[in-house]
Order: C-alpha cells, then sequence, then structure tokens
C-alpha cells in the first residue's frame, strides 16, 4: 500500500497556470468556431497552392485567388468582381477597370450573377465546410429539427425585378428546413441587407440553395437599370451578391451588440469554457509566422467590418486532401479573439509574426533584415495591437477602431507573445527589439519568448541563456531601458515558451523536469504540448491519436507543472480543435463534426486539472509500503487553501495494476472548528488504448469511465486526517477535501 503525503505549503500557485492554444488547423475556425456555415461567404477566396518537391524552395508556396470556390451556380451566368486581387504572392493587383460597380469595401470581392432566361431555374448552392478529400461533394450544414437558423446577405440588383429563396436541402434534395423568400430591392437602390429566419424540420446534413427567382414577366423591359447594367441583358433579372450567411440563432454572441460581426458556434465555445481556461492563446501556432513572405497572419487584416477584412490563404492547406482548399475568412478575427476571452473569464494572449516565416523543418524561413522598413512595421504592429487592445478611443488611433466595432473599454491584455517556435541569433535580436519597443510605453508588458520547436536542453539552450540575461538585467533595450518587463501579471521579467510533441513514455519521464529550474525571474510556458509521439518518431495516424495512456502520460506530466508553479507559469495542450473530417494534425483536445462536439479523453483528463486549481501549491510525497518505490508509477500534486481549508489532490496511475493508498492531510485550524469534511473523488479509468471516437455523423462514443463518490469525515484536533483509496488501473484520480459541499455515497473509509 502506497501512503500520499500532503504537507505543508510549498507557494503560491499560478493563476495562470492552464490556458487553451486556440490555432486556425483542422478547420477549427473557418468550419468549425465560426458559425457561419457557409464556405466562402464573401466571394473573396484565396487558397495555397501548393508544391510538395523542396527542391522548389519557396517557390512552392504560392498565393492562389480563386473567389468562386465553393460555389455552384446553375441557370446563372457567374462574375467575380471586385477592385482587386491577391496576387501569387499576396500582393494586391488592381481590377478596378474591369469591375463594372463598387464592392461594399475595397478589399470585397462578390459575385454578379445573371439568370441566363425568363423561364430556366437559376439557383446557386454552397455545400458547408466539410473538410474536403473523400467527403469534397458531400453537405456539411447540420440543420436540427425545431431550430432556428438565421439567413443574411448583402444584395445589389442591378437589372430586373425579383426574389431570392432561401431553403437547405439534402443530397436528395429534400428541404430541411421551412423555406423563405426575400424580396430583392428595387434596381439603383445600392447594396441592401437581406435576412430571414428558417425552421428547421428535418435533422440532417444539407446545403443551401438559393433559388434567384424572375418576378418580371417575358418579353418587358427593365426600367431601372444601375450602372453596370450590360445593355442586351438588361430585361434579365442581375443581382449583386456578398458576404452570405447562415447560422444557427442561437450561436454564441447573439443579442449582444460587441458580437456585432462574427459570431460564433455554441456547443465548441461551451466545450473550451468546461476547461475552465486562464488564458486563449491565439492566433498560433504555425499560422502566425506563415510558410512564406505574405503569408503571415496580421492582426490589422482581421478587424473592422466583415467586408473590410482582408482573407489570406491558410498556411494548413499544405496538409489537406487536395492541397489547397483551406482559407482564412477573417470573420473570427481578432476583435472576436479578445471578445471571446472576456467572456470565457480568460486573459488574452495574443502572438505576433515577428519577423521570420516558420522555422519547422522543411518550410524555407525567410527572415527579414532588422533594419528594413518592414520589420520597423511589425514592431509598429505591436505596439498598435496594445493601443487595439488597451488604448483610450479618445485618442483616437486603434483604440477608436476597437470601440467602433462594439466595445469601448479595454480588454486589458498584459502579456503578448513574440514569435511562434522561432529561434536562433537572429529571432533573439529581434525579440530585443520587439520588447525593448514595448516596454518603452508599456514597462509592465509580460513579453513571451520561444524557445523554438526542439523540446531538449540543448537546442533551447541559448534561448534560456539570453532569457536568463534579460531577466538579470544583462541586456540593454534599443534605448538604454532594460528589455525585462517590470511588474508583470506574473511577476517575472520574462517568460519562454517550450513546446513538445513526444511520447507518453517521454511526458511520464518528464515529470519532475522543472525540478531543478532556476527561479530566477523567467518564468515558463509550455505552450504547446500532447503525448502523440511526433518527436519518437511514432506514427502519427488516427488509431494511434488521442489513446487514454496518453492522456495518462500528460496528466503525470501536468502534477509536475503544479509542484512547480512557481517557474511553470502557465501550460496549454495543442491543438485545441479538430473537424473529424478535415484534420491535418490526428492528436486534438476536442473533436467536433458539423452537428455535435467530442471531448477526447486527454480533454477529459485535462480538465480534472484545469477545472480544480487552489491558490496555494502544497507538498505532495509518495512512499511504498516498506520501503516500496511507488515512484514511476504514482504521480501525486496538491493545491489549496486554509481558509476555508481545502485540499485538492490529484493522483495519476499509470501503471496496469491497481494501487491502494492511504492519503493522509494535516488540517487547518478552520477544518478542526468545521468538525467534518467533505471529501469528494471523482476518478477517470479505462484501458491504455481506450479513445473517445466521432464520425462525421452520428453520436460520440466514450472510451473511459467516470466514476464519482462523496463521504464527510470527521475531524480530530491535533490528529492528521487519514482515508483510504483503491486507484484502479490507468486511471486519474481527483480528491477534493474541503468544508463545504453535500453528502453522497459513502465509498471510500476513513482510517
Amino acid at each position: 500500500m502506497a501512503t500520499i503525503s500532503i504537507g505543508g505549503a510549498l507557494h503560491p500557485m499560478s493563476e495562470r497556470l492552464y490556458g487553451v492554444f486556440l490555432e486556425d488547423i483542422n478547420y477549427a475556425v473557418d468550419g468549425g468556431l465560426n458559425a457561419n456555415m457557409v464556405n466562402n461567404y464573401s466571394f473573396d477566396g484565396v487558397y495555397l497552392r501548393h508544391r510538395s518537391l523542396h527542391l522548389h524552395g519557396r517557390e512552392r508556396w504560392q498565393c492562389e485567388s480563386d473567389p468562386l470556390r465553393f460555389w455552384r451556380f446553375v441557370g446563372l451566368r457567374a462574375e467575380s468582381c471586385g477592385a482587386r486581387v491577391q496576387g501569387e504572392r499576396g500582393q494586391w493587383i488592381d481590377t478596378s477597370r474591369q469591375c463594372p460597380a463598387p464592392p461594399v469595401h475595397a478589399n470585397s470581392r462578390y459575385v454578379r450573377v445573371t439568370r441566363l432566361s425568363h423561364t430556366n431555374k437559376s439557383y446557386i448552392e454552397n455545400l458547408g465546410y466539410n473538410g474536403g478529400g473523400e467527403r469534397e461533394g458531400e453537405c456539411a450544414m447540420a440543420v436540427e429539427a425545431g431550430e432556428t437558423y438565421e439567413f443574411s446577405a448583402l444584395v445589389r440588383t442591378v437589372a430586373g425585378r425579383g426574389r431570392l429563396g432561401v431553403r437547405v436541402i439534402d443530397e436528395d434534395c429534400v428541404a430541411l428546413v421551412e423555406a423563405e423568400v426575400v424580396t430583392l430591392p428595387e434596381a439603383g437602390s445600392g447594396w441592401t441587407r437581406v435576412r430571414c429566419t428558417l425552421e428547421g424540420t428535418i435533422s440532417r446534413y444539407g446545403r443551401l440553395r438559393i433559388d434567384v427567382l424572375d418576378d418580371q414577366p417575358c418579353g418587358e423591359a427593365s426600367q431601372g437599370g444601375a450602372a453596370g447594367g450590360s445593355g442586351e441583358d438588361d430585361d434579365l433579372l442581375t443581382v449583386d451578391l456578398d458576404c452570405v450567411s447562415l447560422m444557427r440563432a442561437d450561436s454564441w454572441g447573439v443579442g449582444d451588440l460587441k458580437w456585432r460581426h462574427g459570431r460564433l458556434r455554441r456547443d465548441l465555445v461551451e466545450a473550451i469554457a468546461a476547461l475552465r481556461p486562464s488564458f486563449v492563446r491565439f492566433p498560433g501556432g504555425c499560422i502566425a509566422e506563415g510558410v512564406t513572405p505574405g503569408n503571415e497572419y496580421r492582426w490589422k487584416d482581421t478587424v473592422g467590418a466583415l467586408p473590410a477584412r482582408r482573407q489570406k490563404p491558410n498556411m494548413w492547406a499544405y496538409k489537406t486532401p487536395d492541397g489547397s482548399s483551406y482559407s482564412q475568412s477573417y470573420q473570427i478575427g481578432f476583435y472576436e479573439y479578445f471578445c471571446l476571452c472576456e467572456d470565457l473569464g480568460a486573459k488574452p494572449l495574443p502572438t505576433l509574426f515577428a519577423g521570420i516565416s516558420c522555422q519547422s523543418p522543411y518550410r524555407d524561413p525567410q527572415h527579414m533584415p532588422i533594419e528594413s522598413d518592414a520589420f520597423r512595421a511589425v514592431i509598429g504592429d505591436y505596439l498598435d495591437l496594445i493601443d487595439f487592445a488597451n488604448g483610450d478611443p479618445a485618442n483616437g488611433g486603434w483604440a477608436a477602431v476597437r470601440a467602433a466595432m462594439g466595445h469601448p473599454g479595454p480588454f486589458g491584455l498584459d502579456m503578448i507573445g513574440v514569435g511562434n517556435e522561432n529561434f536562433g541569433a537572429d529571432y533573439q535580436a529581434k525579440f530585443d527589439a520587439i520588447s525593448s519597443a514595448v516596454h518603452d510605453r508599456h514597462p509592465d508588458m509580460l513579453c513571451v519568448m520561444s524557445a523554438g520547436l526542439f523540446p531538449f536542453s540543448l537546442p533551447m539552450r541559448p534561448a534560456w541563456r539570453h532569457a536568463r540575461a534579460i531577466a538579470a538585467g544583462h541586456v540593454p533595450g534599443a534605448t538604454g531601458e532594460l528589455l525585462a518587463a517590470r511588474g508583470s501579471a506574473t511577476g517575472d521579467a520574462i517568460v519562454v515558451d517550450e513546446h513538445s510533441y513526444h511520447s507518453p513514455e517521454w511526458f511520464i519521464g518528464q515529470a519532475h523536469r522543472f525540478d531543478d529550474y532556476p527561479r530566477d525571474g523567467a518564468g515558463v510556458y509550455f505552450g504547446e504540448y500532447s503525448a502523440n509521439g511526433f518527436f519518437a518518431a511514432q506514427p502519427q495516424t488516427e488509431r494511434a491519436a488521442n489513446q487514454w495512456r496518453s492522456a495518462l502520460a500528460e496528466a503525470a506530466f501536468l502534477t509536475g507543472c503544479e509542484r512547480n508553479s512557481d517557474v511553470v507559469r502557465m501550460t496549454s495542450y495543442a491543438p485545441l480543435l479538430a473537424l473529424v473530417s478535415g484534420k491535418v494534425w490526428n492528436h486534438n483536445l476536442i473533436e467536433f463534426s458539423p452537428s455535435r462536439v467530442s471531448p477526447t479523453v486527454n480533454a477529459e483528463a485535462e480538465r480534472l486539472f484545469s477545472a480544480h486549481v487552489g491558490r496555494t501549491a502544497y507538498a505532495a510525497d509518495v512512499a511504498g509500503a516498506a520501503g516500496e518505490d511507488a515512484d514511476g508509477r504514482l504521480f501525486v500534486s496538491a493545491s489549496g487553501e486554509d481558509e476555508p481549508f481545502r485540499r485538492i489532490v490529484k493522483i495519476v496511475n499509470v501503471s496496469g495494476d491497481a494501487e491502494s493508498a492511504t492519503v493522509e492531510v494535516r488540517p487547518s485550524a478552520a477544518a478542526v472548528d468545521a468538525g467534518r469534511l467533505r471529501l469528494r473523488v471523482e476518478t477517470l479509468y479505462g484501458g491504455p488504448h481506450a479513445k473517445n471516437a466521432l464520425d462525421y455523423e452520428g453520436e460520440a462514443s466514450q472510451g473511459i469511465q467516470r466514476r464519482v463518490n462523496e463521504s464527510r469525515l470527521p475531524v480530530d484536533e491535533g490528529r492528521p486526517l487519514r482515508f483510504a483509496l483503491s486507484l484502479k488501473p490507468w486511471s486519474v484520480t481527483l480528491v477534493e477535501l474541503g468544508e463545504r459541499g453535500s453528502d453522497g455515497t459513502q465509498t471510500v473509509t476513513a482510517s
């Protein structure tokens, strides 16, 4: 029998220990978090044309503008129109001479459709986000019977009179909603938003169909053509269309004026909220850097009214089945990310491009010259973002943009990431330049420095050497000021971002990784991790991903993060979200289909840790019976408070054997006064290869079991409290001992 002894207070727990890492990979944002089910909603689609051969170098990454991709036009002539279009390097090319009438915004394109005759059937269709590949031609818009859906679009009638018939139909053309008809404005009225609501009648996946209906009798000439009418087609209905949206009426943010632009899928937000994140890192990840100059994430392209946002290819398109079907519409941009943080009660951790494109293997990284105007603009992006998040709108600038979008008050930004997985002397110089500029105006802003992508001490050593020199005050900034933050939110001078995608065995072996890290003002952010076996060269397959054994290993590792939360300030699992039919990364935290959400077993274990954290870390020792070593099988951490008394103990059994354990806790005076304490024990357990599963259609299946037991234990003055636990094989156990709670079924025994 093992003895688990909970001792005295060690140090305050980091208030930001558990967060989430949100990147638009695996269709996490467009096709997931974005409530709008319409794919290429604004006819602006830009994609990544990718050639796999490395010998092509940077030429293998090219932007491909295909504004009408994912739309089907029947009985209509469709023409893409706009003032400009993106070229192969993402540069803007002027197309205003070919544009018959102005777009909604200079950054936006639209489609002009003309009926081919007065009598033909004419309609437009969109399948939604099916992930491509084997699902490429399948319907992907989830309709539930009894639910309400909102349709809207910007329209401009160019010639003729007509209506739009709006419905959702399945692959057999069966209507899944009660169809609605909206009347088009008169020709010459300019851009007008039309709306209608649709009531779901059948629960099934469908596609949006917009019927273009001509109200004009055959032979009657149009009397009100607008600029750009085409002469011979003036008697045929011609309509401009942009910003088409179809989403559930109960999507996250409905009715809140701050969510007047993009809105979120409610079930995914609720799944994230269940983890109780203390911070949200966005937008990545490799997406922040891009794979080639011009592909980096520019936050300024993602704010303002939706038509003003400048779309960009998603770099992860190179891993999609067809190699080029994944775009970033930016309906969910930096403003929406900040609003999400606010709604979750989490601090924002935006991470920006640092002047170096992705340095992962086979990505052909490009470095901006540090003395260039381009890099000076990068520094300006950091300063402008802080103004956008925290500035006073009365002073104008980017704070005024925030206020105009619907959020006059500040977002409370107090930390910012400088680059992602960057490393080397050039990165350190760029970090210093950015950090110096930030601290010159905002001395308390915590800057997060990358340690690269390899989780080993040797490649990380230069980053840590530099970070500790900054913390010690040995590295001056450009203006002579020190680069260290003063009075930061975590109390650190600087935080270093370590990443690891390694095997379950590696994570178990790293449970004591941070025991000997110096406490010298340079904190740790373990910003991307999962036990997916990547750096152990283990196959990245769907079958091997997200097995319970990987969740147990991650949990064992997290006990070490909790014990060392005086130096491990933050952690975040990655990736966070994945569309089951659109994965480019097999091992994720929360998976979803168009209609369902399924936390993986890794998320189940993560929730036990992230949703149950005390304010103080306590010593937790494990000893085996008669000198038997329990280390390597049982991993324990403890947190809590003394006033009122509470202890939270997390026990991870990574072995295939059941373990009997006695837990010893010395109660505080407050606990003695209470007389009896509530004991709650929650256990997750299953076979090492168990996993939750979710298919494209249907309900999720659960791979592990959950057991909750409650009791009340008497407390005697001067005596430690002891109780026995039976720890199941392959299990994570949460023990909560405190003054408050209700009685439950007693299945543990006091001793």
